[in-house]
């Protein structure tokens, strides 16, 4: 375990509303080891980016809650920390690029102050220091003129140029951990490759460990070594990406995939989609969350939510459909009868 960066264990958050509790995040555990890059993949409203908010512990207050389970940066659990200690975690140990680059800046202040705002919180230096050390991190991220930008407000910078920015406050003070919560939202289709490849650069030079929250399974399959497929609130899959890709397992994990276009498909053959919506927060089915969308449902997915099992080191799933496919072969499974083709 001395290899594990972050470790979140049956981290569960609830917030209140006036129609009652509810739950938003529900008995979710993974671990990020040191350099790996961890994804988070399903629709919206799955609990994705509240699981991400748990973690740097910015619930909106006093209605957000971590209600249970452990989050545990490098052995500290940071559940247990006072605010004053979380603020020296922020920036420092976790960076963390927020989805809207449009929204992420306050356009009320430069980019060079907003920027050294971050440096100069942890760390005990000049603010000329700061300002070189923030132009030579523009640079890195690939802003071309940084001292010029430096002087510039949000609005002057275009959206890809803004994501460079967010991306150098993030990694100003080379934390060990990195949360990217939909890094390429509203971006066009080249430049999210180019903030896609500046990540993982940076990832590489700097050695630091990356949670990827995403809703795009091609994003998934370039830059990430482990997935967590999340669906309302729970952890319905996870597993390297080679098994999840190769062996999808949960019925919602494969209609992510079978709703990918692909090119060796007929000309005219119409999209899979996934029917139905992801339940509210209000009304979650008694028994398994994606029941009510499954193909596979049968009558004990109404009665109680599945379980998660081993189907091999290091993947799990929580399906019925698994347990009685487990059963019927004699107790070892057989995870090719799901198996899907990859999709690159």
């Amino acid at each position: 375990m001395s290899d594990v960066i972050l470790s979140v264990k049956n981290l569960v958050t609830e917030f209140s509303t006036d129609e009652g509790r509810v739950r938003a995040v529900d008995d979710v555990s993974f671990d990020i080891k040191a350099g790996e890059t961890l994804g988070i993949v399903g629709e919206s409203g799955c609990g994705k980016s509240v699981t991400a908010l748990s973690i740097m512990r910015l619930l909106p207050q006093p209605i957000g809650q971590i209600m249970g389970g452990e989050i545990l940066l490098q052995g500290e659990n940071l559940v247990d920390m006072s605010i004053e200690q979380m603020q020296r975690v922020r920036g420092a140990r976790i960076g963390m690029v927020f989805q809207e680059p449009m929204t992420a800046l306050n356009p009320v202040h430069t980019i060079g102050r907003q920027l050294t705002e971050v440096i100069l919180l942890h760390k005990k230096i000049s603010k000329e220091k700061a300002l070189k050390e923030g132009i030579a991190m523009l640079d890195k991220v690939g802003i071309p003129a940084p001292d010029i930008r430096m002087t510039e407000y949000p609005h002057q910078l275009s959206g890809g140029m803004r994501q460079r920015v967010v991306i150098a406050m993030a990694l100003a003070c080379q934390p060990s951990l990195l949360i990217a919560d939909e890094p390429t939202t509203a971006l066009d289709v080249t430049i999210q490759a180019q903030i896609l490849e500046l990540i993982k650069e940076l990832q590489k030079e700097m050695g630091m460990s990356v949670l990827l929250i995403t809703h795009d399974l091609g994003v998934i399959a370039e830059t990430s070594a482990s997935v967590v497929v999340m669906y309302a609130g729970k952890v319905a899959e996870r597993g390297s990406v080679y098994e999840i890709f190769d062996s999808p397992t949960h019925p919602y994990t494969r209609g992510l995939l079978e709703s990918i276009p692909r090119l060796d498909t007929e000309p005219k053959s119409k999209l899979t989609i996934i029917p139905g919506m992801v339940p509210g927060l209000l009304d979650m089915p008694k028994g398994c969350r994606f029941e009510n969308r499954c193909r596979y449902r049968k009558d004990s997915c109404l009665l109680a939510p599945p379980a998660a099992e081993t189907i091999s080191e290091g993947h799990e799933v929580a399906c019925y459909e698994w347990r009685e496919l487990k059963t019927s072969v004699g107790g070892g499974g057989d995870s090719a009868n799901f198996k899907l083709s990859a999709v690159a």
